[in-house]
């Protein structure tokens, strides 16, 4: 806990660049509150967020007391270069069905009528401080969900348990295995036994075809955009299932199947209780504490980096940020918590 009193303030990427976050967050007293209804509300307002915000959704998953997003966030000042005034009022848009916001176009319309300059300025600069920030858009998100959810179940009060947790990620392998670990999250839960089942979740909106679904999974899977879609499906796939892609052609003389299949929970927890370490994909379908509680993600040289400009914060006899991951194969990552032996647990309800 001194760990995370310490650095909960700083967890923010570095300024002038693009960075990526896995956010998590729960409902109080993580009590099963949402069902279809309110998972497609929650759905609305996410995508609304994003568009305002400057934000993008690189993967994502509505649990029943939680959701998971991969978050990419482009630097404020970089991002708004060239920008007017009449840039970030335009930006308003995008919410004015918000009764606030339209409380606020009002305001502005009002504004410019009786020559009020100042007045437009102090609510574009407002505007401003909203955009590309992913504390203003989490707050505004988990706020606008709790009024529409206290709406339609015609409640008050509270619905989430506290302020959203976040680990910094490196771009490439960080991210990947991220959106692979979001997708996944109805496999763990027991909910379906495929993650294009679920439709809440990013890897199902890709397979049916939404078009911002594909384009996000392709830059978290691929690093670029022009890729062919069945390539990234191919694979994302495999990273999903654990075993490539499946090979059609039916039975074998002796009946064998000859579709590969994947990990069940009883393989998984047998390699586990014997101590031994899983292929990172198998590692996927448990429940991994380093995407929610490792603080900063990546490899050696990216979480080094972090720790370098934020020495003060570590005790004299840290020497570097980077500590390996433990209980499975995960290659080159890096993580700046130690988690020990709670880094990986077997499969559970998530």
């Amino acid at each position: 806990m001194i760990f995370m009193r310490k650095t909960r303030g700083f967890l923010l990427g570095e300024a002038g660049q693009t960075n990526y976050y896995h956010v998590v967050s729960r409902t109080a007293g993580k009590y099963k509150l949402f069902g279809d209804d309110e998972k497609e509300a929650f759905r609305y307002i996410l995508m609304r967020q994003l568009k305002f915000s400057g934000l993008r959704a690189l993967a994502w998953c509505f649990m029943d007391n939680h959701f998971h997003l991969l978050l990419e966030v482009p630097d404020k000042e970089m991002a708004t270069v060239g920008w007017s005034e009449e840039d970030y009022l335009g930006r308003l848009g995008v919410l004015r069905k918000e009764w606030s916001t339209h409380q606020v176009l009002g305001q502005v319309a009002m504004y410019r009528e009786n020559g009020c300059n100042q007045e437009i300025s102090r609510i574009a600069l407002g505007v401003k401080e909203r955009l590309f920030d992913l504390s203003m858009f989490m707050k505004e998100l988990k706020m606008k969900m709790t009024l529409a959810y206290n709406k339609m179940n015609d409640r008050e009060g509270a619905l989430w348990n506290g302020r959203f947790r976040s680990v910094l990620l490196e771009s490439g392998d960080a991210v990947r295995t991220v959106a692979a670990y979001i997708d996944l999250n109805p496999i763990r839960a027991g909910i379906v036994k495929a993650p294009e089942d679920y439709r809440w979740c990013s890897y199902a909106a890709a397979v049916a075809g939404v078009k911002g679904a594909r384009q996000a999974l392709t830059f978290a899977v691929m690093g670029r955009q022009r890729v062919a879609w069945r390539k990234v499906e191919a694979e994302y796939r495999c990273l999903l299932y654990g075993t490539g892609e499946e090979r059609i052609g039916g039975a074998t003389p002796d009946g064998v199947d000859r579709r590969k299949g994947g990990f069940t929970r009883e393989e998984i927890e047998e390699v586990l209780r014997a101590g031994g370490k899983l292929p990172l994909a198998a590692a996927l379908r448990c429940r991994v504490r380093y995407f929610t509680d490792g603080a900063v993600l990546g490899s050696q040289g990216f979480v080094d980096e972090f720790f370098a400009g934020r020495r003060e914060c570590f005790g004299q006899r840290r020497k570097d940020g980077g500590r390996k991951m433990r209980g499975a194969q995960w290659g080159e990552l890096r993580v700046l918590r130690d988690l020990g032996a709670g880094g990986l647990r077997k499969v559970e309800k998530n």
